[in-house]
């Protein structure tokens, strides 16, 4: 008669792999630098966010992008453009929780998740305009693989997380 068993809290402490973790850290670090690029530009300013958009969904002839979603454009419009000054927050803290988590290992699972939203979102910013959309498919494609290998239970900070305080909720959190 087979069995099938959990693993034991010990078992799960030995997730991830180092393959894994160098990952994490380069998407981390790449997700800071421009972050950091972002704040020092006043990207996330609630005058210079709009503008991004407005130049994203903009035709190629009249200086934009020339993205093609509009229904993304719509969500836009009516969410993040209705309160850019909000909206610049949250991202700036977003993309600091995703750059930092990955970056430390710290809530990766959570950070993870976070960062395929966030990457899967400029995909769908950029489609059909001159951006190469496909950059962000390889960056959400790198945050699955983070996620799914428990990229924070090797070289971070989720190891000593889990080892004194047990699986975090629903495994979602490191």
């Amino acid at each position: 008669m087979e069995t099938t068993s959990t693993p034991t809290p010990a078992a799960t402490l030995h997730r991830g792999s180092l393959g894994t973790a160098v990952l994490r850290v380069a998407l981390g670090l790449t997700t800071l630098f421009t972050w950091l690029g972002n704040v020092q530009d006043d990207f996330y300013d609630s005058a210079n966010l709009p503008g991004f958009f407005d130049w994203a969904f903009k035709p190629v002839e009249e200086g934009g992008n020339g993205a093609t979603l509009g229904f993304v454009d719509s969500i836009i419009a009516n969410t993040i453009l209705q309160a850019p000054e909000l909206f610049g927050w949250v991202m700036t803290f977003l993309e600091l929780f995703i750059a930092v988590g990955l970056t430390l290992g710290l809530f990766t699972r959570a950070a993870s998740i976070a960062a395929i939203g966030f990457f899967v979102s400029l995909f769908l910013v950029y489609y059909g305009g001159e951006e190469w959309i496909w950059t962000y498919v390889m960056l959400a494609a790198a945050a699955v693989a983070v996620f799914l290998n428990w990229g924070g239970r090797k070289f971070g900070v989720d190891q000593f997380i889990a080892k004194n305080r047990g699986e975090s909720p629903a495994g979602l959190v490191w």
